[in-house]
């Protein structure tokens, strides 16, 4: 092997072995730095909660509501990044909105969205990604 290539492949090792060290360092930390609590979502088995998905629900700081066509019960926990701005759902725990107040706007019209306020899945929105909206959908 050349000295250029072991140059190379030394230098992509270092690489591969410094992003795996920071990615287990965040796992092992997911709040570091932030002063939000960590986000984890919480589902429950069947239609309604037990006593200690409830229990795990509320101290998680979420809320158990029904919800959906179906009525079930949900952990609906608010998302830490709530409001901020964003161009797509890679800047968001949950998914870019396009904001409520924003008005109509066409799919594939440039726009600037909002990190969604918390992890229910229902209701009508228009996600925006990579700066542009997309079309409107409804969840139910």
């Amino acid at each position: 092997m050349t000295p250029a290539r072991l140059i190379l492949l030394g230098a992509a090792v270092t690489v591969i072995a410094a992003c795996s060290a920071l990615r287990d360092y965040h796992a092992a930390n997911p709040d570091f730095g932030s002063s939000a609590p960590p986000y984890e979502r919480i589902q429950f088995a069947s239609q309604f909660a037990t006593p200690a998905e409830r229990a795990r629900c509320e101290a998680a700081g979420g809320e158990v509501r029904q919800a959906g066509m179906l009525g079930w019960q949900h952990c609906i926990q608010t998302y830490p990044d709530a409001g901020q701005a964003c161009r797509g759902s890679e800047d968001c725990l949950g998914q870019c909105r396009l904001d409520d107040t924003a008005g109509p706007i066409e799919a594939g019209a440039p726009a600037e969205g909002i990190c969604q306020a918390s992890d229910e899945p229902f209701g009508c929105y228009t996600r925006v990604e990579n700066g542009k909206a997309t079309q409107t959908i409804c969840v139910d």
